[in-house]
């Protein structure tokens, strides 16, 4: 522990002493008192940083999936924000449902276009108040749904006696989808056993909306957060300014945004406050919200830092502070910085993100009023 020249000095009087504590008491207050002796040795908290991804198989436009994501998780209002290649590798995104030729009777019986009964019925068995069918490629089953839904769909023909699929990865209602398989000489897919139920459904691949969008000439990601690029083979191109990813490959290509595709909510456990407070104002806030001021593991600086870019003020508190000749997180985690000022001046005992240099923390007056960083642990 370093012993700075503004601390208490092993020679100074009872009187000197005294004075002293009675000045950091007032200047710290109760909750900085608490922190200053109640503190424990770093439990070893590592990175407090939780992301997660939700793939959504309903079929909406950019916009669309956009408005959803915001009501889903309120405070990223965002899609997919892949920071690195390895945040689009872990999504699973095989998942979809297809129209199929399965067709209501004036009775509510329901036949295929060769009159074949088949009976592999998912959860919501025909009524009288749903009238198409498709396939769910997760479970191999079917359902009915409202005719005017948007799915991709399954195209077949026959070939010297064998029934061929072909799955179409733009999205119409059912009428279009039919329509859309006589323009290539086939028809809505019969699906008369098991068989032919796996082979229309197998693994196919789709476009899934990322957050990624073109904004005159520039592309921006819908929070701001990521530089990630994973272009296909001759994108971007010019038929869209809202980008997906391949369900296969991962790879980015340009939409048009009023086209209908499965999308990926993403959401994290940070919360990044917009009110200008104190530190100490701003640790109550966070602890108010059940949640914590952050703390920054080194893998953790670059998203962290950008999300810090989104404040309306230059610098934001973090978790970081300076007591009894020490630099610590309030949370308990690693202390891992080793640039920071051993002896910081008296005032400067309060770690920001400044967003003039990303990635740095400063130390700054306490009582200065800033926008901060929360995480929940729950």
């Amino acid at each position: 522990m370093t012993k700075c020249q503004y601390e208490t000095q092993a020679g100074d009087s009872p009187s000197i002493k005294g004075m002293k504590a009675e000045m950091k008491s007032r200047l710290l207050g109760p909750v900085l008192l608490l922190l200053l002796f109640l503190r424990a040795p770093a439990s070893g908290l590592g990175s407090v940083l939780v992301k997660s991804f939700t793939y959504i198989q309903s079929y909406y436009t950019w916009q669309e999936a956009q408005t959803f994501c915001r009501r889903y998780e309120p405070h990223l209002p965002d899609r997919l924000t892949e920071e690195q290649q390895s945040d689009a590798d872990a999504l699973y995104l095989q998942s979809y449902y297809a129209w199929i030729d399965g067709q209501q009777t004036p009775n509510f019986y329901w036949s295929w276009y060769y009159g074949n009964q088949v009976s592999p019925w998912g959860g919501n068995k025909p009524s009288s108040g749903d009238a198409c069918v498709y396939v769910s490629s997760n479970d191999k089953r079917f359902y009915v749904a409202d005719c005017e839904k948007y799915y991709f769909f399954i195209c077949y023909t026959m070939e010297q006696g064998e029934i061929q699929y072909t799955f179409i990865n733009q999205t119409k209602t059912w009428s279009d989808a039919q329509q859309h398989c006589s323009t290539m000489n086939q028809d809505l897919a019969v699906i008369s056993n098991y068989d032919q139920l796996y082979s229309a459904s197998s693994e196919h691949d789709f476009p899934v909306w990322t957050g990624l969008y073109r904004d005159g000439a520039t592309w921006s990601w819908s929070a701001g957060l990521s530089d990630y690029r994973n272009w296909a083979l001759n994108q971007p191109g010019n038929n869209g300014d809202c980008v997906a990813i391949s369900s296969v490959s991962k790879t980015m290509t340009t939409q048009n945004c009023s086209a209908r595709y499965p999308f990926v909510c993403f959401v994290d456990n940070l919360l990044l406050v917009k009110e200008n407070r104190t530190w100490e104002e701003a640790l109550e806030y966070c602890k108010e919200l059940n949640a914590q001021l952050v703390s920054v593991q080194p893998g953790d600086y670059t998203y962290i830092s950008d999300r810090a870019m989104e404040a309306d003020t230059d610098e934001v508190w973090t978790g970081l502070r300076y007591l009894a000749g020490s630099w610590f997180w309030v949370n308990g985690a690693d202390m891992t910085l080793s640039d920071l000022p051993g002896c910081p001046l008296s005032e400067l005992h309060c770690g920001a993100f400044s967003k003039n240099d990303p990635g740095s923390l400063e130390a700054r007056d306490c009582v200065e009023e800033k926008n901060f960083l929360c995480y929940s642990e729950g």
